[in-house]
């Protein structure tokens, strides 16, 4: 699919006060549009994304940046791909050989970035806790377990606890397993979710 997307450098001349230096009040105000509710997460693509790169492109015509886009705009066309799991996808899983079918959404999370409709993996699975490993809260999900080659099967999100102090109340380490988390996460094969009841 090809869609129109701002060019999301913003110049210096937006952040620059209108007397000449950087106001931090301005660069305030930027931010606090940019990351409100309105923008919707700024999906490219999507209502909040196209506001967001609308909104920068205003800024740096205000600014007196000259447009370098396509049509004398600030925008360029570039090819894109999305993945999107359907809502009625299905985890089907065969040991020896009796069957479960898992519906997403209900009893597991996950998504295919191969980019296939459908996707066959076979291997052993290995049960890892919420897949976290954090030394500074005494906390490894991995500890003596080897996950080299294996399909990992997890919980969502953090353990809970009523504690606040407890994974700072919230951990963005176990969201998505495998994917840009560095040494919190190991890269393994497919990962699932499992929403515990």
């Amino acid at each position: 699919m090809l869609k129109s997307i701002g060019i999301t450098v913003i110049a210096a001349g937006t952040v620059l006060a209108q007397g000449g230096g950087i106001s931090a009040q301005r660069i305030r105000e930027h931010t606090k549009y940019l990351s409100s509710d309105r923008m919707e997460g700024r999906g490219v693509g999507q209502k909040g994304g196209d506001l967001a790169t609308e909104y920068i492109a205003n800024q740096l015509a205000l600014a007196g940046a000259k447009p370098a886009g396509e049509n004398g705009t600030f925008f360029q066309k570039v090819p894109l791909v999305g993945v999107e799991t359907q809502p009625g996808s299905e985890l089907n899983v065969t040991v020896g050989g009796k069957g479960l079918n898992l519906k997403w959404g209900d009893d597991f999370v996950g998504v295919n970035l191969n980019q296939r409709p459908n996707q066959r993996f076979e291997g052993e699975a290995v049960f890892v806790g919420h897949g976290i490993t954090a030394p500074e809260f005494k906390w490894d999900d991995y500890k003596g377990v080897d996950v080299t080659g294996k399909i990992l099967v997890m919980f969502t999100n953090e353990p809970p606890s009523n504690d606040p102090k407890f994974f700072d109340g919230r951990d963005p380490r176990s969201t998505f397993p495998g994917f840009a988390r560095g040494p919190r996460c190991r890269r393994t094969a497919p990962a699932g979710r499992v929403h515990p009841k």
